[in-house]
């Protein structure tokens, strides 16, 4: 049963459980100053205690706290919320993962997504063109878009990922790597855009991450759900499954250590 809590009484509670490393890191990341540092299944075991919330959440938000935002996304109902709430609500943010977040768990299942979604991928301003496109995205893995011209969708994203802003091509990517894999009948036509537009993402995958160049994230996840591994993970897995060599320690730090374990052994 949902558990009743102030606004005052979940801020308390998200302070209580921030921590000064994950802060700092989450300001380096973008989150803004006002920030507790709080990990995200903390953030989702209180969600789960406090259930849907609409009122609650647009206090949450109002606070501009990093922690409070995300744990609002979480509590915001869709159905409830109108256009101008929405557009309150996105159109200030400079962080992309709060759009993600609201655009995942909020909007794309909001009556009033499609009209979001068109406003916003037709505009210029950066997130919220990120947040149309991943609308667009989430509402079709949800079959949600019927009506959706899919070839004039595909064309557009290749007609306008190429000279977008980096945010914004990470939107459009995610929609052609969606249509890819949700919409069978056009995975081989992604493939081929995928393929046509390059390696527009310059960093480096991240040891255990999914390439972002659509044809191997469409690969990856199609093998994912035969129970099969593309060449790429086998890869991966096994540089992983590769014991780590022994670091060779001088005598000093080896008395160092002796040292410190019988000091621990001492106050057990």
């Amino acid at each position: 049963m949902p558990r009743p809590m102030t606004l005052s009484q979940v801020m308390k509670q998200l302070e209580s459980q921030g921590d000064e490393k994950l802060r700092q890191r989450y300001v380096r990341d973008g989150a803004g100053d006002n920030v507790f540092g709080v990990l995200l299944g903390k953030i989702r075991a209180l969600a789960a205690a406090l259930g849907t919330n609409h009122a609650l959440g647009l206090e949450l938000w109002a606070t501009g706290n990093h922690e409070a935002r995300i744990l609002a996304c979480m509590l915001l109902e869709p159905a409830a919320l109108t256009e101008k709430e929405a557009r309150g609500l996105l159109e200030p943010l400079s962080n992309p993962t709060l759009v993600d977040e609201l655009v995942g768990r909020v909007f794309v299942a909001a009556p009033i997504a499609e009209r979001l979604q068109e406003r916003w991928r037709d505009g210029s301003a950066e997130l919220p063109r990120r947040a149309g496109w991943k609308i667009l995205a989430g509402r079709i893995a949800r079959g949600l878009a019927k009506d959706l011209d899919v070839g004039a969708a595909l064309a557009r994203i290749e007609r306008e990922l190429p000279d977008a802003p980096y945010r914004v091509k990470e939107g459009i990517n995610f929609c052609l790597v969606w249509i890819g894999l949700h919409l069978p009948a056009y995975t081989s036509e992604a493939i081929a855009i995928g393929e046509r537009l390059g390696r527009w993402d310059p960093r480096p995958v991240p040891k255990g991450c999914t390439s972002s160049y659509a044809p191997e994230w469409i690969a990856a996840a199609l093998a994912l759900r035969k129970g099969e591994k593309t060449e790429a993970r086998k890869a991966m897995e096994a540089a992983k499954s590769k014991p780590a060599p022994a670091r060779k320690r001088s005598a000093g730090k080896k008395t160092a250590t002796r040292t410190r374990a019988h000091g621990r052994g001492d106050r057990i």
